[in-house]
């Protein structure tokens, strides 16, 4: 199978297994190929690669942790979000603060796309415009939802990697 063909039946229907025949080689390709596929279509940044290249130093699954701890702290922070937009009266600065520190978070992992989704509802925090807020963290699941799938194949793959 092809690295695409692999990478869409791995992607979409989880087909791989461990028993499946597939060398270290076209892991690592699919594994390229996802993250060329997510900076062509500009959901990610140069400080992607950087992370990636940061378990050279801090050992071969640190950047498959930092990914789950990624995933994690942005699933968790879009529900703490959903629920204070829900609250009356709207606590602004609690939702900016939130979007602050989650922002960081994204643009340091090289998520730029989700990063930019923060600073729109940031800027709603500001103006403390909750129809803006609301739009934007349409955005933001929007945005998480384009690239989740994604980053839970690349952890697959990391442990792949390491484990062989």
């Amino acid at each position: 199978m092809d690295v695409r063909g692999w990478y869409v039946c791995y992607i979409r229907y989880q087909c791989w297994s461990p028993s499946m025949a597939v060398s270290k080689e076209a892991l690592i390709r699919t594994m390229n190929t996802i993250v060329s596929d997510l900076e062509q279509e500009g959901l990610i940044d140069n400080y992607f690669r950087m992370c990636e290249d940061l378990k050279d130093v801090n050992g071969p699954y640190y950047f498959a942790n930092l990914l789950v701890t990624f995933i994690a702290d942005t699933q968790n922070a879009i529900l703490e979000l959903t629920r204070l937009l829900e609250q009356t009266p709207v606590n602004y600065h609690d939702l900016d603060q939130l979007a602050i520190k989650l922002r960081g978070k994204t643009s340091c992992i090289g998520a730029c796309a989700l990063a930019r989704a923060w600073l729109n509802l940031r800027e709603g925090t500001q103006n403390e415009n909750k129809a803006r807020c609301i739009s934007s963290m349409n955005e933001v699941r929007h945005e998480f939802e384009r690239i989740h799938a994604r980053l839970d194949a690349i952890v697959q793959l990391e442990r792949d990697i390491v484990r062989w």
